[in-house]
């Protein structure tokens, strides 16, 4: 059967699946006090955890051997992992749109921003360029021969401009710092951002939030429609603002007269349809519907807002306060930026096919080779975080 038939004969349960939910959920859903949502949440690490563990999974079961992975149930699993960086998005416009929005009146209110970014994201991305792409080769150790795409594009690079040429080219072509393409579009994001929250009431910029929203998936649409490149409608920054507008509106829902409490028990509806709906449209072809990630953006934003509420005694609230997704959470910007670095560096010992010549088994190879990868990657997130980032973000302080 078809993803489009199966779509449209899962329709009419999904309808019914929307007419009865929101009922029986608003009756029972209850929040027993509204969430604190200045300073340090720490539900909100939990969530960044989960990010980098969908993506740690994607990353290290699946795109070692890409397309020669066979067909599995495990690696249809781990693909999904690729929906970690929608959740990145949707996270951080969520944050960085409710930092804005509280510092209105605070003074200096664009110097401090920019300059808190600036600390949080550039040196570890800067130091990893300027030591893979200009040290090693100095000292004499060359780089070129595992980071040869980075090389001939590191321009791009230096720029933050990784998901342009990305986009320009249609295709992967900066080989193990393809992942940077999601570090630009959110520095791209945060150029301009600061201004819409400064010029808008929070309503207006609810509008102006929705109106990015929109315009993102319509013209990522067209785009695929027209024959334009996938690479282009994953990479692009304006056709992937609709998960990081979607953050900064739920970010501005919450602020507003009701908060957290009149938007919880549709919260729980959303993300029950959503689980239901993103199944079926996942399996339509992508050039005859290019919404998924506008779906996924929604079911992230309603998964976060049901963190923020979730009793701590809960189920849900224990899982949110795990001090394991923490542990994640905090060190999961180095572990985006090394994980896949790691990979050619480590190739000549360390592979899926080395593995498998021992374990004699595929699934087993895998799993080991997913174990190890990603021990390696927290090795390295904690080193450079305590040996290097947490002393450079000490200069925040100044910037309050």
């Amino acid at each position: 059967m078809s993803g489009g038939n199966l779509c449209l004969r899962m329709l009419p349960a999904l309808s019914r699946l929307l007419h009865h939910v929101p009922a029986r959920i608003i009756a029972l859903a209850t929040l027993r006090e509204e969430p604190n949502l200045k300073g340090h949440v720490p539900a909100l690490d939990a969530i960044r955890g989960l990010a980098i563990l969908l993506v740690t999974g994607y990353r290290f079961w699946e795109r070692p051997l890409g397309a020669t992975l066979p067909s599995d149930p495990l690696t249809h699993f781990f693909s999904l992992g690729f929906r970690g960086v929608d959740l990145f998005f949707v996270l951080s416009g969520f944050l960085i749109t409710g930092i804005l929005f509280d510092a209105k009146q605070k003074p200096h209110f664009f110097r401090n921003f920019y300059v808190r970014r600036t600390l949080r994201i550039f040196p570890l991305y800067y130091a990893v360029l300027a030591v893979t792409l200009v040290l090693l080769p100095l000292a004499g150790w060359s780089t070129a021969r595992l980071f040869p795409e980075a090389h001939q594009g590191q321009a791009w690079l230096w720029l933050y401009g990784a998901n342009v040429l990305q986009s320009l080219r249609g295709e992967w072509c900066l080989g193990s710092f393809n992942h940077f393409w999601s570090l630009a579009v959110e520095e791209h994001f945060y150029l301009f951002w600061p201004l819409v929250i400064y010029c808008c009431s929070r309503r207006t910029a609810m509008i102006a939030c929705g109106s990015v929203v929109g315009i993102a998936a319509v013209v990522r649409t067209l785009w695929l429609l027209s024959g334009g490149n996938d690479v282009a409608a994953e990479t692009f920054t304006l056709l992937r603002m609709d998960a990081l507008a979607m953050g900064g509106l739920l970010a501005l829902a919450i602020r507003g007269p009701g908060g957290v409490k009149a938007l919880y028990p549709w919260a729980i509806a959303g993300v029950i349809f959503l689980a239901a709906l993103l199944l079926p449209i996942s399996l339509l072809h992508k050039r005859l519907l290019a919404i998924p990630e506008l779906l996924f953006a929604a079911f992230f934003a309603g998964v976060i807002l049901l963190a923020l509420a979730a009793a701590k005694e809960g189920l849900w609230g224990k899982l949110w306060n795990s001090p394991l997704l923490r542990f994640f959470g905090k060190y999961s910007y180095g572990m985006y930026v090394f994980q896949n670095l790691l990979i050619p560096v480590v190739a000549t010992w360390l592979s899926v096919e080395i593995l498998q010549q021992q374990l004699d088994s595929l699934v087993l190879a895998k799993l080991a080779y997913l174990t190890l990868m990603s021990a390696l990657t927290v090795a390295a997130a904690v080193a450079s975080w305590h040996f290097f980032e947490k002393h450079v973000l000490k200069l925040k302080s100044w910037f309050e």
